[in-house]
This record gives C-alpha cells, structure tokens and sequence, in this order.
C-alpha cells in the first residue's frame, strides 16, 4: 500500500486497555534503550552484555507487536464479515505481516 492512499480500516482504533499495556511496555522499552546507549558511554562494556541488552529490547518489542496484532485480531479481524470490510482487513493483514 502506498503512502499516500488511505487505510482501508481507519475507523478501527486499538482497543484502549490494549492501548494503556503498549505504551507501558514501550516506556520500558525506551528505559532500556536509555541504559544501553549509557553503557556504550563507557570504555569498559563488553560487547556480549551490550548484545544480551538489545537482544533483551528485541524480545520486548516483538511482545508488544504481539499485544497489539492479538488486539486486532480479536477486536477488528474476527468482526470484518459483519462490517463488510473482510478483504480489506486481509490486504492490510497480510501487508502488515510480511514484515514480522
């Protein structure tokens, strides 16, 4: 889908509990980007503790995707045949998860 086309779902929102649990994690996330970069500060880091945090930042930026796409799946996915809007739902699905 191109930039500058409209989503075919942007009435649907992200449910606001769903919402709330994200930016909690990404507080954290960003917290630990913080301490990262602090440690790459220093001369002394070796390189595998420094690895070990970003592997860390990975895994909880793949929970929070997860958070948000089990969200979509139950709130919009599963409800797009009474909507009308399947196919699209789909397209966009699909277009989304070639990058995961």
């Amino acid at each position: 889908m191109a930039a500058d086309e409209p989503r075919p779902c942007e009435h649907l929102a992200i449910d606001g509990a769903i919402r709330d649990d994200a930016r909690a994690r990404l507080r954290s996330i960003r917290g630990h980007v913080d301490g990262i970069l602090r440690m790459l500060d220093r001369d002394d880091v070796y390189c595998v503790d420094a690895l070990k945090q970003i592997k860390a930042v990975n895994g909880a930026l793949a929970k929070t995707g997860d958070l948000i796409l089990r969200g979509h799946l139950k709130h919009h996915v599963t409800t797009a045949h009474e909507r009308g809007d399947e196919d699209a739902i789909v397209a966009e699905l699909m277009d989304v998860l070639k990058y995961r």
